[in-house]
């Protein structure tokens, strides 16, 4: 048989997302999951009871024994399985991983750097399976949180080790739920944007979001993942390309650390790309994540001195860069 080849110029249709969303406690994640279409939850955080009445089927979870020998005839009827939450399932994955001692630290309970490879290794494999199953794949996580070096605060999922990055890598979307107060009232925000406050992915230019109360909206979940199928499938070739390198970068911003890792990604910017601006922008909210300035004698970025107060921002050169440094 020959081999199917998809050319560059013509669209690849996406039949199912993964979709990660995470939050504080109360703020209806659970129960968000169960908006999605025909959901399973497999309940590792034992939690779905939270959602009241509006509750759907669920799988009680005990040991990652459990989710590693099931198989897609199990989970007919099905369009969404809901993992709740990331964190717990990691939790139980590794409680398999240490039994082996190839995983674990010498005179120690805690994995090894091998451990911590097989751990993101596995799951992010076992994501990819569901995945190829035909279902979307819903991610619920608990939110931590911290503060930049300019004090301010920061929310990040609550998930071991480098498994977050490469969760993030493999999701198509991810959303920041919180409570927000407008009008002397509390309104929960589903926050896709990235921000340098918090992780956010967007491929489905959904943006951030005002929930509905359960009872008025019961789908807004599949909507929302309905809505960024439709979006992805819409692209034109060329306007798909630029949305994955996009994301690719996005995804490099995340694993990058010091500031000669945004160097060597700032020096492959290309202002003729159709998403430039987007792009600088995301190297600015990495920066300000980690502390860093742009230094224009020596066009690159710097680790400020600890008594510098000053916010320096990256000149821009041109109007594009202008325009990113005022959205900033």
């Amino acid at each position: 048989m020959g081999l199917n080849i998809v050319t560059s110029m013509q669209p690849l249709n996406v039949e199912n997302i993964i979709t990660f969303i995470y939050g504080d406690p109360g703020t209806w994640k659970t129960t968000l999951g169960f908006t999605s279409k025909n959901p399973i939850l497999f309940d590792f955080d034992k939690g779905a009871y939270a959602a009241g009445a509006f509750r759907k089927d669920s799988v009680q979870i005990s040991s990652w024994s459990e989710v590693a020998r099931f198989t897609a005839q199990d989970l007919q009827g099905y369009d969404t399985i809901v993992i709740d939450t990331v964190g717990r399932a990691l939790d139980m994955l590794t409680e398999q991983l240490v039994t082996d001692s190839k995983n674990v630290r010498r005179g120690s309970t805690d994995l090894s750097m091998q451990g911590y490879g097989k751990l993101k290794t596995q799951f992010v494999n076992w994501l990819k399976m569901l995945r190829s199953m035909g279902k979307d794949i819903v991610l619920l996580a608990h939110a931590k949180a911290g503060t930049n070096n300019d004090g301010d605060a920061t929310h990040a999922p609550d998930v071991q080790g480098s498994s977050l990055s490469e969760v993030y890598k493999v999701s198509d979307l991810v959303g920041f739920l919180t409570i927000e107060n407008e009008r002397k009232s509390e309104v929960r925000r589903l926050n896709f944007v990235p921000s340098s406050h918090y992780y956010g992915k967007d491929r489905g230019r959904i943006g951030n979001i005002t929930l509905y109360p359960m009872q008025d909206a019961p789908n807004q979940l599949a909507n929302i993942i309905q809505a960024t199928k439709d979006h992805i499938n819409s692209l034109s070739a060329e306007a798909a390309k630029a949305q994955k390198e996009l994301d690719d970068l996005r995804n490099d911003l995340l694993d990058a650390e010091t500031a000669s890792d945004l160097d060597e990604i700032k020096a492959d910017l290309k202002i003729e790309h159709p998403l430039y601006l987007e792009m600088a922008k995301s190297i600015m909210s990495r920066s300000k994540a980690l502390g860093f300035i742009y230094d224009k004698p020596s066009d690159s970025f710097i680790e400020p001195e600890p008594e510098t107060v000053e916010d320096d921002e990256f000149e821009p050169a041109n109007e594009q860069e202008a325009e990113v440094v005022n959205v900033e």
